[in-house]
C-alpha cells in the first residue's frame, strides 16, 4: 500500500493510493452530504476525492479517512453494502482499512443531485414518480440483502440523463456519521417520501437543513402536495403525503415499506423513458395523430426515464 500525506485544504497532484488510484480532484464534502455531518467528516480529517483507477481506466470516489483505527461500525457498513447488487446503488469497489492510510473506493456517480435538479425546475409528477419508484426498488433490493441506507438525503441522489439514477452512501454516510436508527425500514421509506414531496411541490417537507425552501405547514402539519402545486394527481398526493408519517396509500393503519412504495409508484401512469426526440406521429383513423412512442408505451415497453421535460 501507498501511504501518502494529503495537507487538509489542499490540492495534491499525482498522489496515489495503493499504488493505483490516482487522487485528481479533492470534493466538497456538501456537495455529497448536506446537514451538519459533512462538516463533522472533514473536522474529523475524513475527505472526499473524485480519483483514476489506471487499472481499469475510470473515474472512482474515494474517501479518504482519517488515520488511526477504523470503526467497526464502517468496516461493517462497507463489508455489507458491497455485497448489494443493483445497477442504482453506486458500488463499492475496493478498500483498505490500514491506520496509516485507511480509505474506500467507491463508483463515480455523475450526474445532478436531487437537491439541484429541484431547484432547476420540477419534472412533472409522472417522472417524479417513475424516479422515486426506481429509487424504491433500489433500496427494497438493499433491504432484502440486509443493508438499508439510513441516511437518505437530497445529496444522495443524483440524477444523468444517459445513466439515469443513482443512490451514493449505501450503509456508508450512516456509519460515517455515527447514525444508528431503530426502525431502518420507517427511517428510508420516510426518506422515498420526502423526496418524492420535493420533486412534486419544490419544498423540503423534512427537518434536516437542505437547500430547498421548507414546506409550508398549517396549523402545525406540513401541506399536502396539491395544496402546494396545482396538477399533482391524487394518487401521488396520497403516497407521498401518507408516506411523510409511514404509512401506506391505501390502508393508513398499514406501515409503507420502500417495495410498497415502489409497487404503488408503479400504478401511477409512467412516461417515456427515450433519449432521442420523439417518433413521427402515428395516424389514427379519421387522420388523427398521436405520438408513436405512446403506442409503444401503450403496448407495454418498459422504458427509460428521462426528464427531458420539466414542468414550468
Amino acid at each position: 500500500m501507498t501511504v501518502v500525506e494529503i495537507p487538509s485544504g489542499t490540492h495534491m497532484t499525482e498522489q496515489w493510493l495503493g499504488g493505483r488510484f490516482r487522487l485528481d480532484e479533492r470534493i466538497g464534502l456538501d456537495d455529497q452530504v448536506s446537514g451538519p455531518c459533512g462538516s463533522s467528516w472533514e473536522a474529523r480529517g475524513l475527505s472526499l476525492w473524485k480519483a483514476t483507477d489506471q487499472l481499469l481506466n475510470r473515474p472512482v470516489t474515494i474517501y479518504l479517512l482519517p488515520r488511526g483505527p477504523v470503526p467497526h461500525a464502517v468496516i461493517d457498513a462497507v463489508q455489507s453494502a458491497a455485497k448489494v447488487s443493483d445497477p442504482r446503488l453506486a458500488t463499492i469497489y475496493d478498500s483498505d482499512f490500514d491506520e496509516r492510510c485507511a480509505y474506500i473506493v467507491t463508483e463515480w456517480t455523475p450526474g445532478t443531485h436531487l437537491e439541484d435538479l429541484v431547484l432547476s425546475g420540477l419534472p412533472n409528477p409522472a417522472l417524479a414518480a417513475a424516479m422515486i419508484a426506481d429509487a424504491a426498488d433500489a433500496l427494497a433490493v438493499a433491504h432484502q440483502a440486509g443493508r438499508p441506507h439510513l441516511r437518505l438525503t437530497p445529496r444522495s441522489m443524483r440524477w444523468d440523463n444517459a445513466s439515469g439514477l443513482k443512490i451514493t452512501g449505501l450503509g456508508l454516510d450512516a456509519a460515517l456519521c455515527g447514525v444508528a436508527l431503530e426502525d431502518p425500514v420507517a427511517a428510508d421509506t420516510t426518506a422515498l417520501a420526502r423526496m418524492l414531496y420535493a420533486l412534486l411541490t419544490g419544498y423540503w417537507p423534512g427537518e434536516e437543513p437542505t437547500a430547498l425552501p421548507p414546506a409550508p405547514r398549517y396549523k402545525g402539519n406540513v401541506c399536502t402536495p396539491r395544496q402546494i402545486r396545482a396538477g399533482v394527481p391524487a394518487i401521488l398526493d396520497a403516497i407521498a403525503y401518507r408516506g411523510l408519517h409511514g404509512q401506506a396509500a391505501d390502508a393508513p393503519l398499514r406501515p409503507q415499506t420502500p417495495a410498497g412504495m415502489a409497487m404503488a409508484l408503479r400504478m401511477v401512469q409512467r412516461p417515456s423513458y427515450r433519449l432521442e426526440p420523439e417518433s413521427e406521429p402515428v395516424m389514427r383513423p379519421g387522420g388523427q395523430q398521436r405520438p408513436g412512442r405512446h403506442a409503444r408505451a401503450r403496448a407495454g415497453f418498459r422504458l427509460r426515464t428521462t426528464l427531458l421535460h420539466p414542468a414550468a
